[in-house]
């Protein structure tokens, strides 16, 4: 089964809203088996919504529209899908007396013009907002359903299980399951020439995604089908089979960023982490903290950007500054050996690098980075990547090496 997202606005046209509506209703659809086949930006004119829904009725088997229902004379999604569904908006006595508690409960008044909340479309089937005023509708149309939600996204994500459960009952939805799997330290072609035979054999209904990021790769496996057993059983073997193609750089499974493997496997295991981090700036530590638990396991960090944070924080010897510069092995060795003994932990990593635009020489230009991973017990693994790009993409791409760099040492050290 299609169906086709619409999303209403003006301020998504123009870049001032992220339309995370989109990626987050597509995510549930999915789960569900319904494959959304195109999702269309638009702005608030009439004519446009009218458009964009008659192409959407013609290619899917269902619609959703996200925003214009709010009070404001802006926002005019009801007027036109009463319109197009040839039906008179009118106030409906429920809704009215939602909206009235909703201000009430609030020691606000109920102006004219959130009293317009209420009208709707006399043919729609109503779906109830519990945290806001506008309330959701779906309309049938030759068999198909469309459904229009509110653009505020809290409101919209507490509709969607009510907006599932219609679809599943109106519709015979097939099977979709998706496996992904991250992978490090190998660019995108060289990958793909590796699992080309592999690749190359997969059944029909299982296809194969490429999601290259900075420095990472996603593999995503989708398949579609009416047997659910089946695609579980092939999409297992699948991977079972390519895993030990991919095994040097292979990070976890489902997993976004580097940071959630290495968080998930210090925890299982107990053992502490931190950072000394230069030309990432606190990059790998922000990238850690972002995983739930991480405290139990993640000492701290030293954002040590000057020589002398590097020295009196640190530990790291003037002498291997003035003899080797701030971006050499050997300051990077420093540094990590610095904070492991500053708090004390089981593992560290230390960066120093060029982030650019300026800062380069001949002998170090921009891009140039130097990591260490050490451990406790003095295990040393060093890395001087080069990364030529600007210095947002350097940064993110120099903390994912960092950290596979850091996977490295604990696979080497038996963790």
């Amino acid at each position: 089964m299609n169906l086709e997202i619409i999303n209403i606005g003006d301020e998504l046209l123009i870049g001032q809203v992220v339309n995370t509506n989109a990626s987050y209703i597509a995510l549930q659809l999915n789960k569900i088996g319904i494959n959304v086949s195109k999702i269309t930006t638009i702005g608030d004119k009439g004519k446009d919504i009218e458009t964009a829904l008659d192409l959407a009725l013609q290619n899917a088997d269902s619609v959703l529209i996200t925003g214009g229902l709010g009070p404001t004379k802006d926002d005019i999604t009801k007027s036109v899908l009463a319109h197009y569904f040839n039906t008179t908006l009118m106030e409906d006595s429920k809704t009215l007396e939602k909206v009235r508690n909703y201000f009430l409960q609030r020691g606000l008044p109920l102006t004219e013009t959130n009293r317009r909340q209420a009208l709707l479309p006399q043919n729609a089937n109503i779906i109830d907002n519990k945290y806001g005023t506008a309330a959701a509708m779906c309309f049938e149309k030759n068999g198909k359903l469309v459904f229009s939600l509110p653009g505020v996204p809290f409101e919209m994500k507490e509709i969607m299980p009510e907006v599932l459960k219609i679809l599943q009952e109106h519709y015979r939805l097939s099977f979709i399951e998706h496996k992904t799997l991250l992978v490090s330290g190998i660019g995108e072609s060289f990958l793909s020439d590796i699992i080309e035979s592999w690749e190359d054999a997969l059944a029909d209904f299982i296809h194969l995604a490429y999601l290259p990021s900075a420095g990472l790769i996603r593999l995503r496996l989708s398949a579609y089908g009416d047997d659910k057993d089946l695609i579980t059983k092939e999409l297992n073997k699948q991977i079972d089979k390519l895993l030990p193609v991919i095994k040097d750089y292979f990070i976890g499974f489902e997993q976004n960023n580097i940071s959630q493997a290495i968080a998930e496997r210090l925890m299982k295991l107990n053992l502490t982490l931190s950072t000394a981090e230069s030309c990432t700036g606190g990059n790998i530590a922000h990238l850690l903290t972002l995983n739930a638990g991480i405290s139990s396991i993640f000492k701290g960090s030293v954002v040590a950007y000057s020589n002398e944070v590097k020295q009196q924080v640190l530990g790291v010897k003037a002498d291997i500054l003035q003899r080797f510069g701030a971006v050499s092995e050997q300051t990077a060795i420093a540094m990590a050996k610095g904070i492991i003994s500053l708090l004390r932990t089981d593992y560290a990593i230390a960066t120093t690098g060029i982030a650019g635009p300026s800062g380069g020489t001949a002998e170090k230009p921009v891009g140039t980075i130097w990591i260490c991973v050490c451990d406790s017990n003095n295990h040393i693994l060093t890395a001087n990547p080069f990364f030529p790009t600007n210095r947002e993409n350097f940064i993110e791409r120099a903390s994912n090496e960092a950290m596979r760099l850091l996977l490295k040492l604990m696979e080497n050290n038996g963790h």
